[in-house]
């Protein structure tokens, strides 16, 4: 058996048909549907247990679990996997994910609340999946880079939301460092910044509704 669970995965589905394989996972008669679906656990990282796949036979673990013990790969093997991945994935449910709030003082005056809601995720920077893993200084000096980028491209200026005065870097919930524009710390902050809700009712829930969405 090769050492590499995926590599071993992928090279066992190679050497068979894959509609005998998808017999012998109980598929009759397979369709397309479910060709697909086994391209795309055999292409994920995570073999698709991060996906809402379900095809009214298998839910994503017992797709998985299948598609194991049809091309000889051990239960016992493949349930550990399963659960490696569901503890990494809920790991990753649970994390705070860092961001970047650029903060121009706007305070709304006559600016309509749908033409805010669309420009709304301009306020937020981003960082890749699996950011919030590393150490707080790597975080930090990811972030100053951010800034310096975003203002390169930018400018100092936010379209509707006015002249970018500084960023935000919340590295935890309640708790951040503010940035310059060149990426420098001029402080740090713990609670929540007092000028992040500055639109409005209506716009605090847009705000709170991206913000939760790319958490």
């Amino acid at each position: 058996m090769i050492d590499d669970f995926k590599t071993d995965l992928i090279v066992r589905v190679a050497g068979q048909a894959r509609d005998n394989i998808l017999r012998s996972m109980g598929y009759g008669k397979p369709t397309q549907a479910q060709f697909e679906r086994l391209q795309v656990v055999l292409d994920d990282p995570e073999f698709g247990l991060g996906q809402s796949h379900f095809d009214f036979k298998y839910s994503s673990d017992n797709f998985l679990r299948a598609l194991c013990v049809a091309v000889g790969i051990n239960a016992k093997v493949a349930d550990a996997r399963i659960q490696k991945i569901r503890s990494r994935l809920e790991e990753e449910r649970q994390a705070f994910k860092p961001f970047i709030w650029v903060d121009t003082g706007f305070v709304r005056k006559s600016q309509p609340i749908f033409a805010l809601a669309v420009c709304e995720h301009q306020r937020y920077l981003h960082f890749p999946e699996d950011f919030w893993r590393l150490s707080i200084d790597e975080q930090l000096g990811v972030a100053k880079c951010r800034v310096q980028e975003h203002v390169y491209e930018n400018g100092r200026e936010l379209g509707i939301w006015g002249e970018i005065k500084q960023y935000w870097f919340y590295y935890e919930k309640d708790a951040a460092y503010l940035l310059s524009l060149n990426g420098e710390v001029i402080s740090r902050h713990e609670g929540p910044v007092a000028n992040q809700a500055t639109g409005g009712r209506e716009l605090d829930v847009v705000s709170r509704g991206i913000r939760r969405n790319n958490e």
